[in-house]
C-alpha cells in the first residue's frame, strides 16, 4: 500500500474552538497548554486531539497542511502562540474562500518539491463546514472530507475513520 498521503486541517472550528481567528487582535497570549487570548481577551481553545491526530499522520507517511480562508498572519501568530506550528509541513492560509484553488495550488508545489502525484481519494480534508466543496471537486476532486467534530471525536475515532477511507492497515 502506498502510504503518501496528505491530511488538510481547516483553522477556525477545526483545530480550535473559534470560528474566526482574522477577526481578533494579536498579540496572542499562551495562558495554558490549550489556550490562548488576543489583546482584548478573547479565549481561543485548541482541539489537542486534532494536533494528535496530525503528529499521528506524520508517522504515517502524510504530508500535513493548515487549510484555512484566514488573515494568513494572523492564523499563523495563533499557531505559533499554541506551539503548533511545526506540526505542518506546509501552510495554506489565505484571506478567500476558493479552497479548490488553494489545493490545486498546494498539488503543484508538492508535485514540484516532493515529486508526489497525489490523486483525491489520497486526501484527507478535515473542516468544520461543507462550504468549499463543491470548489474542491471542480478544481481537484472528490478528496476524502470529514467533518470535525461530527463525523469523528477523539483521536481513537478519527484515526480509524482516517485509515477506512485510505483503506490502511492498523500499521499504516
Amino acid at each position: 500500500m502506498k502510504r503518501d498521503w496528505l491530511l488538510l486541517l481547516d483553522l477556525d472550528g477545526t483545530l480550535w474552538d473559534h470560528l474566526d481567528v482574522s477577526s481578533l487582535k494579536p498579540p496572542f497570549t499562551r495562558i495554558s497548554r490549550d489556550a490562548i487570548v488576543d489583546s482584548g481577551g478573547v479565549e481561543v481553545r485548541l482541539y489537542r486531539y486534532m494536533v494528535a491526530l496530525a503528529l499521528w499522520a506524520r508517522r504515517s507517511g502524510a504530508v500535513i497542511s493548515s487549510f484555512s480562508w484566514n488573515i494568513p498572519f494572523k492564523a499563523l501568530e495563533a499557531l505559533r502562540a499554541f506551539g503548533a506550528a511545526h506540526i505542518f509541513h506546509y501552510h495554506v492560509i489565505e484571506p478567500h474562500p476558493w479552497k479548490g484553488r488553494m489545493l490545486a495550488k498546494l498539488l503543484r508545489v508538492l508535485r514540484v518539491e516532493r515529486r508526489l502525484y497525489l490523486t483525491p481519494g489520497r486526501i484527507v480534508y478535515f473542516d468544520d463546514r461543507e462550504i468549499h466543496l463543491d470548489d474542491i471537486r471542480e478544481n481537484v476532486g472528490e478528496v476524502n472530507y470529514i467533518k470535525s467534530h461530527v463525523d469523528c471525536v477523539g483521536l481513537e475515532e478519527c484515526i480509524r475513520l482516517v485509515q477506512s477511507l485510505l483503506r490502511m492497515d492498523a500499521a499504516g
